[in-house]
């Protein structure tokens, strides 16, 4: 009875309401995603002998799906995904060996094994180890605190982490999906507070390894190669960056309006998933595109903005490896159908057709709104006493000693020093 009343004392997490802007954003992607998805790809259902529905009610299922698991990751406090961020990232890296050493496990699909069909559901193991890779990096870096700085005890550490799943995504093979995963994990190593020459010295070695690791298969290699000369090799791998590029020219400034695109009947390969970027230009033009870019702009504002104001430094390093890897994958994705970068192959989140991709991200968005209902209220800190500050910084109930939030990274202190001395008071 004493521990139980002592338990009830305890602070408890102090919630308000999520960030209703990151939730409306998001909304607004996946209902334009729907929109997208119908009109790029009711003409291939046809063909392949469904109604021209048969797409759109696979992605509205995907939706409901990624719906529940946004609420749920709402509503579940993001400290407890800690307790087992170690055992998800076991299962991951299990996972992504089986299906690449396992005969029969994957299914190869245009030369790359990344897809395990169960009945005529497709799971995509690498977007699982995406969100699960965000959470033990997390966990690892929030509990290494200042020696992460150390070259032994953090980059080396560090560095067999990122080897170990970008190793076993690259022999799927998944480039695109390596070079985002890098991407992430640099930039959460960096907000931890890694030490810069050490930082920079992994940056030009990642390069260096990428680079070969490109160069050195002969398929890789050619999409370089045609990346630098699309209209070098219209019959293979250039046939798709001619067509992206001739439906994003065809819709001007206003576009063909919905659903007018000529290029999605059977000019355009996959154009309800990688290509999709290049019809949403091809119909609604320059604004549609610029309204799409502003939509995950705004994403990435409310993101980082909830990652600077999080209560603890396991909180802000998952909202900036969430935020980073939606962005940067948009990126990837943009760039490469307007020939800006090599095309990767990688899906257009929330946008794109696809369960795996669309159920993960939308699972990933409902974590950081959980962290947004705990962050720090700058503009009310002011007014608050010292004592009350303090009780907003307490560990959830039942959270584990060694897992109490801690101070947030040396990155995030000294990028948002200036926005939180508004309220006079810094991390």
């Amino acid at each position: 009875m004493k521990l139980r009343r002592k338990e009830s004392t305890r602070a408890k997490p102090l919630y308000h309401e999520p960030d209703w802007w990151l939730l409306a954003t998001v909304m607004t992607l996946v209902m334009f995603g729907m929109v997208m998805v119908y009109s790029s790809s009711f003409g291939l259902a046809m063909n392949e002998g469904g109604t021209s529905y048969s797409y759109l009610i696979r992605q509205v299922a995907y939706t409901l799906v990624g719906l529940a698991g946004m609420g749920i990751a709402m509503m579940v406090n993001y400290h407890r995904l800690r307790d087992h961020a170690g055992k998800a990232m076991v299962g991951a890296v299990l996972l992504l060996a089986a299906l690449v050493f396992v005969p029969g496990l994957g299914t190869e699909v245009y030369g790359a094994k990344r897809w395990i069909f169960i009945g005529s559901v497709s799971v995509q193991p690498s977007e699982i180890a995406k969100l699960v890779f965000i959470l033990y990096l997390a966990s690892w870096l929030a509990g290494k605190g200042a020696k992460v700085r150390s070259f032994s005890y953090g980059m080396v550490q560090f560095g067999v982490v990122m080897a170990i799943v970008i190793g076993l995504v690259m022999l799927q093979p998944d480039l695109g999906t390596s070079i985002l995963l890098a991407t992430v994990g640099m930039a959460m190593f960096f907000v931890a507070g890694a030490n810069l020459v050490q930082f920079a010295t992994s940056i030009m070695a990642g390069t260096t390894v990428f680079l070969a690791l490109a160069l050195s298969a002969p398929y890789r290699r050619e999409r370089l190669l045609v990346f630098l000369d699309p209209e070098s090799d219209l019959r293979n791998l250039g046939w798709q960056l001619f067509q992206a590029r001739l439906a994003l020219g065809s819709g001007g400034l206003f576009g063909l309006g919905l659903g007018a695109s000529r290029q999605k009947f059977s000019w355009l390969p996959a154009p309800h998933n990688d290509a999709i970027f290049a019809v949403l230009g091809e119909e609604l033009g320059l604004a549609g595109c610029v309204f799409l870019l502003m939509l995950f702009g705004a994403l990435a504002v409310r993101g980082y903005r909830i990652a600077m104001r999080a209560p603890d430094a396991f909180g802000t390093l998952v909202a900036v490896g969430i935020t980073t890897w939606l962005i940067f994958q948009a990126m990837f994705n943009i760039g490469g159908v307007v020939t800006a970068i090599p095309f990767t192959g990688i899906p257009l989140p929330f946008i794109s057709f696809g369960g795996s991709s669309l159920v993960v991200t939308m699972t990933a968005v409902g974590i950081l709104l959980n962290i947004s209902r705990q962050t720090r209220r700058v503009a009310e800190s002011a007014r608050e006493t010292p004592a009350r500050v303090e009780e907003h910084r307490e560990p959830p109930v039942n959270t584990p000693p060694s897992q109490a939030p801690t101070r947030a990274p040396e990155g995030v202190r000294a990028f948002g020093r200036a926005t939180q001395s508004e309220g006079g008071r810094q991390w």
